[in-house]
């Protein structure tokens, strides 16, 4: 699996803020998440959380911090809090939509897919376009899970006609990247990523360009260009240790596992997966643990 999909997702966060009246400790919490520094915005959201429990904003900003750290047990109970603190529509439109993203990367799709259609719904009532894009694209990462590329294909299309600012279409090249990769059209699939990643450095998102790092190295090891699938999972899984993106560090190591057993480097190969298994079960990425497993066993089974 390759994809910068729940990160690169824009959230407005100035619009949500507005729903209630915001405490110095919340605006914190989402003035460090907006400048990148998620450890320092879970600490401001705990103390938000913990003067204000009641505060719709404070659950919010402290779920979406953690996820940005891969803890998605913890996100999704500050989320799941923010949605039953409020009515709003709105407001229910963005908790919808990070809750898919939530359950998605725990692995429970069907789950994801319900919360990004109710997303989607409420998008559509509000007459709200970047929205709307931005559940046709998560939705379009369910059904690329499920492997029905083409359907996802056709919402990530559907997402990008939604979209006018480059930015926001970031994450949907990159998924489209990610389709080209699986049906094997390498080039076609690099080509993406490479836009992807200029378009998110020049944005200065280097967090993003570093996920997509991790998707183009593993592209290139696909074509059996080791040299530069080595050079850019390395990039993309400095960047990512950074801002502490346990997610997507596990997806490093497992990259990187791949790459040693392609190089024939089979005890390297057990050490990166092994790592990426422990991390995937600490954040409670279950779907991806298991299929390491398996990976670590089949290697385990050929020695």
């Amino acid at each position: 699996m390759r994809k910068a999909f729940g990160l690169l997702l824009i959230i407005i966060l100035s619009l949500f803020k507005n729903f209630v009246c915001t405490q110095p400790e919340v605006d914190a919490c989402y003035n460090f998440y907006k400048a990148g520094d998620y450890r320092r915005s879970i600490e401001a959201g705990r103390r938000a959380v913990q003067k204000y429990p009641n505060n719709i904003d404070a659950h919010y900003c402290l779920g979406i911090s953690y996820r940005m750290v891969g803890e998605f047990k913890l996100a999704l109970e500050h989320m799941k809090r923010a949605e039953s603190l409020t009515s709003n529509k709105e407001a229910l439109m963005y908790i919808y939509n990070q809750v898919g993203i939530i359950y998605e990367k725990m692995g429970y799709l069907d789950d994801a897919l319900l919360y990004y259609s109710r997303s989607l719904s409420l998008a559509r009532d509000l007459g709200d376009k970047s929205m709307q894009a931005s559940a046709l694209n998560n939705i379009g990462v369910v059904y690329y899970y499920k492997g029905e590329l083409d359907k996802a294909l056709d919402y990530y299309e559907e997402s990008l006609r939604l979209k006018t600012n480059e930015k926001e279409k970031a994450t949907t090249y990159n998924n489209i990247a990610v389709i080209y990769d699986k049906k094997g059209n390498y080039q076609k699939a690099v080509e993406y990523f490479q836009k992807t990643i200029e378009i998110e450095e020049r944005y200065g998102d280097y967090h993003g360009a570093s996920i997509v790092k991790l998707n183009l190295g593993n592209t290139y090891r696909k074509m059996k260009d080791y040299e530069k699938a080595e050079k850019y999972l390395l990039e993309g899984l400095e960047g990512v240790k950074k801002v502490g993106d346990k997610y997507w560090e596990a997806y490093g190591y497992k990259y990187l596992g791949w790459l040693y057993i392609d190089k024939g480097d089979k005890r390297t190969a057990k050490d990166y997966l092994t790592r990426a298994y422990n991390l995937y079960k600490s954040i409670g990425a279950e779907r991806d643990a298991e299929k390491v497993l398996s990976a670590i066993r089949e290697l385990e089974n050929k020695r």
